[in-house]
C-alpha cells in the first residue's frame, strides 16, 4: 500500500521534473493562472486535475475544455481496466494524482487526454495536429456525460470553429513538438521543423486565435517532448521563443510578466 500523504506541509506533490509558474491572466486585469513546464506530456493530466479541483471549490460546475497544439493527436481511450484505476483515484490528494500521473497513465503519453475526459476534469477537446484522421469522436465520461473531441490540421479550420463555439473558459496546451513537420515518429525520415517566423507568428499576441484563447484560458501546459524535436537543445529553442514572445522574463524567474500588459 503506497503512503500518498506529504512529509509535512511544505512538501511539493508536483511530479519529478516539473515547473509551475504562477502569472497574471494575460488578458483579464484580476486574475491569475498558472503555466505548467514538464518534459513528459502525460504530466499534463496532473495540472488539469489540479486547476479543476481549485476551480470547483467555489463552484458547483465549471467547465473546461482543452485547446491543444500538438504533432500527434495523443488520443488513446483509456480501457475498461484504466477505467477501472481511474476512477478510484483520489482527486482530492494531489499526491497520488501525481503518482497516476508519472507512473500509471501510458508512457507513451497516448492516454491523458481521454483519461481527464473520462473523470470530466475536461470537458471537450481540440487538438490541433497534423496526425491521424479528423473525424470526430465522442467519449462518455464516468458518470456518463458525453464529450466531443474534434481535430484540426491547420490553424484556420481551428479558429473558423472555436470562434463560432460558446465555449467561456479553456485549458491551452501546447507540445513543442508541435513546431516539427517530421519527428521522430518516423525514424526513416529527417526531422524538419516549421520556419522560426511561422512559430513566432502561431503562438504571437497578435494571432487573433491566440488572442481568443488567452480571453478565456484558465491555465497553460507545455510539454518538453525532446525525444520528438529533435532533442533537448531543441526543445529549449522552441521554449525559448515562446518566453520571449510572451513574457518579460524567462520562466523561473521571479515576477515574471506578460510582455504586452509592461509588467515589472
Amino acid at each position: 500500500m503506497i503512503d500518498f500523504s506529504p512529509f509535512n506541509e511544505y512538501t511539493d506533490s508536483e511530479p519529478a521534473n516539473s515547473y509551475h509558474q504562477i502569472l497574471s491572466h494575460p488578458i483579464h486585469e484580476n486574475g491569475v493562472i498558472e503555466l505548467g513546464l514538464f518534459s513528459h506530456h502525460r504530466l499534463a493530466f496532473y495540472y488539469w486535475a489540479k486547476w479543476k479541483l481549485e476551480f470547483l471549490k467555489d463552484r458547483k460546475t465549471y467547465n473546461l475544455d482543452l485547446i491543444s497544439f500538438d504533432w500527434h493527436q495523443d488520443l488513446v481511450y483509456p480501457c475498461d481496466y484504466d477505467k477501472k484505476n481511474l476512477s478510484k483515484l483520489d482527486l482530492e490528494n494531489l499526491f497520488e494524482i501525481s503518482f497516476y500521473s508519472a507512473y500509471k497513465l501510458n508512457p507513451l503519453n497516448h492516454d491523458h487526454i481521454m483519461s481527464a475526459v473520462y473523470l470530466d476534469l475536461i470537458n471537450d477537446v481540440w487538438v490541433l495536429c497534423r496526425q491521424g484522421t479528423l473525424e470526430d469522436e465522442y467519449l462518455e465520461d464516468f458518470k456518463g456525460k458525453k464529450h466531443t473531441i474534434r481535430k484540426f490540421k491547420t490553424e484556420q479550420e481551428l479558429k473558423k470553429a472555436l470562434f463560432k463555439s460558446k465555449i467561456e473558459n479553456v485549458f491551452f496546451d501546447i507540445d513543442l513538438d508541435y513546431f516539427t513537420l517530421t519527428n521522430n515518429l518516423d525514424v526513416s525520415k529527417k526531422i524538419s521543423y516549421m520556419k522560426d517566423k511561422d512559430v513566432k507568428e502561431a503562438i504571437s499576441l497578435d494571432n487573433e486565435l491566440i488572442k481568443w484563447i488567452f480571453n478565456r484560458v484558465n491555465g497553460i501546459t507545455l510539454a518538453l517532448e525532446p525525444e520528438y524535436t529533435g532533442g533537448i537543445s531543441k526543445s529549449l529553442k522552441y521554449l525559448s521563443i515562446i518566453e520571449k514572445s510572451w513574457f518579460n522574463k524567462s520562466l523561473g524567474n521571479w515576477n515574471v510578466g506578460w510582455k504586452h500588459k509592461k509588467e515589472n
